[in-house]
């Protein structure tokens, strides 16, 4: 190997720059250990001939051990670093006391090393010591060793010379020591000042990394909050509407079509007041996922709040019949996928959807007025009888504003006195009274009489229903309690709700009810309809089991137009069936309703329940029925609904007009 070569080798490791000073006196000692071998081996073999050929073979072996040495320490990596540099150091010292020996004063070169290595290679303390050795060893091998040498004017006191040589050499050996030394401190404080710095621009670069990060993620969670519907993940209604105006845009300019549909869950408040608010989230999630996985990556499925959901689905320009049929086809792929029950944990949840249609392009010129107009059509499609399609028309509009108006009139007509409970008798088979249903009615200021069937709908959708509720409750029982005092202790039929009946405190608030009102309530029939059965059975039967306890008992109202079944009638604590109107009408002449009738009425016979027929309003009707058992029967053959103070005056038998 060519000395260049090894030279190379050995300073490999020192190329790059040291991180703090013990690196770098790690790689200095190296370095050191390096030059020193690779120069002893070039000049080993001729300074140990002339040696030889001298006579000095103490020289020689001194060479050649120090040049073993060397080497052992340079390839000892092993070695630790305090280890290697003390050898070094221990080394150097040898060195020049064997010198001093052997050569003479002139050696003292190498002491000065011994110092001047251990300030470069270890510190200021070390070097320190070093001197003191120095001193002590100068002083002690050259007096006591009787060297021989000159220092004018102390020829006859040698110590006093060895002192004055020990001095001066100490002093130069000091300052050269010293000057490594402080030098290398100020620079090991300088490294470490750099290295402070560097340290705290890296924990300012990973707090600004961390704040920059923390910020983004902050900018996505305002952006979701902003665009996006927190509970299920989808566009919120302002992201529905920067969508909606692009595409009505593209619609008017005939670059685009497009439909939009306006959903709303039917019965989505009788599940959330029956199953608890988990329930409701977790049902309008599941909507959510599966309105998703339906329709197509450009449409939008986006939730404005509550159960109310909105699809955007743009297509290219058709004509108005393309619009239609494309219309309907989202319209029935949507109200298909509502016809499975939706899964949650383990329990089956059903729900339909009441959907409103706008064709994109039309007379609406943004967003807000085609979801008013979506939103129309939705609420017609409800009020014909849910899970139904309706598409916007012109006059809709008027429609609901004069619903509104009735809604804004409802709420106030409790406190204004313009509702009253009128008395419907029911008779039995020899015209006997053997009770009364109370009707709501609603007195108008300007529009008069409004029929239940108009207003009733609009109380359910908007919750009025629930103080309608509370309020024919407490009225009804007033009206029993007045019965009883007048002479007429006949049962009374309040009309309840789902969403009355379904209130977390509809049993204690009923019971405080007839407490307050010193009613009787083995003299009240809760008459509750089929709808009733769908929501959370076992807790319907808790309740009803709640109140039958007081004596209050149940009537299905509109048997056989719901979804009731053998096995749910069973278990639940009833009284009687009230049979819709709707099949009295043509009984006994209609053979289909009149087997209906007769059914209901053998079924009601095995299941030892009162049967009350409503709607009844001719002979024929009332003789029939009669003959096959039925228990009682109400209808305007009979009576027609009275205030109270009429019904009293005529004893409930007032015919029909």
């Amino acid at each position: 190997m060519k000395a260049t070569t090894l030279l190379q080798h050995a300073l490999a490791s020192t190329a790059s720059e040291p991180e703090v000073l013990h690196d770098w006196r790690a790689r200095i000692l190296s370095t050191i250990l390096a030059f020193v071998a690779v120069l002893g081996v070039l000049t080993a073999a001729p300074g140990i001939w002339l040696a030889a050929q001298q006579g000095l073979w103490g020289i020689a072996w001194v060479d050649l051990i120090a040049l073993v040495w060397v080497l052992v320490l340079w390839r000892s990596q092993r070695l630790s670093y305090l280890a290697r540099t003390w050898n070094l150091l221990a080394l150097i010292y040898l060195i020049g006391v064997w010198f001093l020996f052997y050569v003479g004063p002139v050696s003292q070169i190498y002491l000065i090393a011994f110092p001047v290595m251990a300030a470069l290679l270890l510190g200021l303390r070390p070097a320190l010591f070093a001197l003191a050795v120095n001193a002590v060893t100068l002083m002690t091998i050259g007096y006591l060793g009787n060297t021989d040498l000159h220092v004018a004017g102390f020829d006859e006191r040698p110590f006093v010379e060895w002192v004055v040589i020990t001095v001066n050499f100490l002093f130069i050996n000091a300052v050269i020591t010293l000057s490594c030394a402080v030098l290398l401190q100020q620079l090991e404080r300088s490294l470490e000042r750099q290295r402070d710095f560097a340290l705290s621009l890296k924990e300012g670069q990973d707090d600004l990394r961390r704040v920059n990060t923390e910020l983004q993620h902050t900018a996505q969670a305002l952006n979701r909050l902003a665009y996006y519907d927190e509970l299920t993940g989808l566009p919120n209604r302002r992201l529905l509407i920067d969508r909606l105006n692009q595409a009505q845009a593209s619609a008017r300019r005939g670059t685009q079509g497009g439909t939009l549909l306006y959903l709303d869950l039917d019965r989505f408040k009788n599940i959330n007041d029956a199953r608890g608010h988990a329930a409701g989230d977790a049902l309008l999630v599941a909507v959510a996922k599966r309105l998703s996985g339906l329709l197509r990556e450009e449409d939008t499925v986006a939730r404005l709040g509550g159960d109310e959901f909105v699809i955007l689905s743009p297509h290219s320009p058709m004509d108005a019949q393309g619009e239609a049929r494309a219309a309907r086809v989202v319209a029935d792929k949507v109200r298909e996928s509502f016809g499975q029950p939706f899964m949650l944990d383990g329990q089956p949840y059903s729900t339909h959807a009441s959907i409103g249609v706008v064709v994109l392009g039309g007379m609406a010129q943004g967003a807000e007025e085609l979801l008013r107009d979506a939103d129309t059509a939705m609420y017609r499609a409800k009020s014909a009888g849910r899970n139904r399609v309706a598409y916007f028309e012109a006059g809709m509009q008027q429609e609901v504003e004069d619903k509104l108006k009735l809604e804004h009139d409802l709420m106030h007509a409790i406190t204004q006195d313009q509702l009253a409970l009128h008395l419907q008798s029911q008779v039995d088979a020899v015209g006997a009274i053997v009770g009364v249903e109370l009707l709501l009615r609603w007195t108008h200021p300007t529009l008069g009489a409004i029929p239940p069937s108009r207003f009733i709908p609009i109380a359910e959708e908007s919750n009025l229903i629930l103080n309608l509720g509370d309020w024919v409750l407490e009225q009804g029982c007033r009206i029993q309690r007045q019965l009883r005092e007048a002479g007429h202790p006949v049962p009374v039929s309040i009309n309840v709700s789902p969403q009355q009946f379904h209130q977390p405190d509809f049993v204690e608030h009923a019971l405080a009810l007839l407490d307050r009102q010193h009613a009787d309530p083995t003299q009240l029939i809760f008459e509750v309809t089929e709808g009733l059965l769908l929501d959370d059975l076992e807790q319907t039967i808790e309740r009803m089991e709640a109140l039958a306890e007081r004596g209050i008992r149940f009537s299905i109202d509109d048997f056989g137009t719901g979804y009731s079944s053998l096995a749910y009638l069973k278990r639940l604590p009833l009284h009687e069936l009230k049979i819709d109107r709707s099949f009295i009408t043509d009984t006994p002449h209609d053979p289909g309703d009149t087997a209906i009738v007769e059914m209901i009425l053998s079924m009601a016979r095995h299941l030892e329940l009162k049967v009350v027929a409503e709607g009844v309003e001719t002979r024929a009707q009332s003789d029939f029925l009669s003959s096959h058992g039925c228990t009682a029967q109400q209808g305007y053959l009979h009576a027609k609904p009275q205030p109270l103070d009429r019904w009293l005056a005529h004893g409930g038998r007032l015919g029909p007009t």
